[in-house]
């Protein structure tokens, strides 16, 4: 039997590493005190668009849900799991969805849902202060397959303010 060089090795560990990615475990749920503010109405409102060109077709989030949702330790974890950092990130169609152990309950709840029309614009009304993920895709059938991405980003938001979220 021949020994494996290092390099090819490496590459094997990495591609292991990244195919366990796929099932991620998040190790604690949200604690109820944590979300009570996002609960709550607000004067703030979030509103934005997600679109993908690709070869000289822009493809929008139409029809697609886009959602807001709290901060939260949990959150963040979810974030960085899915898209490598909880600030602003895409995920390939392609890579499929980042499937996890259980779904917090209390996490579900909180999410804030909007459709995206068919400019593929949405828009979050009544929220209230304080820090919050965007997440939405844009996905079309293409060469036999899924393409297009999955998308986050953090937004601040306070002080009954319009913040315009453009995605990715």
């Amino acid at each position: 039997m021949k020994a494996i060089p290092l390099a090819f090795a490496l590459i094997l560990a990495l591609a292991g590493c990244a195919q366990f990615q796929q099932q991620a475990a998040l190790s604690t749920g949200i604690a109820p005190g944590e979300v009570e503010w996002a609960r709550k109405t607000g004067r703030n409102t979030v509103s934005g668009n997600a679109s993908l060109k690709s070869g000289g077709t822009t493809h929008t989030c139409a029809g697609q849900s886009a959602n807001l949702i709290p901060d939260t330790a949990y959150a963040r974890a979810r974030m960085t799991a899915i898209f490598g950092n909880a600030s602003r990130g895409t995920r390939a169609a392609s890579l499929g969805a980042v499937k996890f152990e259980r779904d917090d309950p209390l996490y579900v709840s909180t999410l804030r849902p909007a459709r995206c029309d068919a400019s593929g614009s949405f828009s979050f009304p009544g929220v209230p202060d304080g820090v919050w993920y965007v997440t939405t895709s844009v996905k079309w059938q293409g060469n036999g397959q899924v393409e297009g991405s999955s998308m986050m980003q953090r937004v601040d938001v306070q002080g009954a303010r319009l913040t315009k979220v453009i995605l990715p």
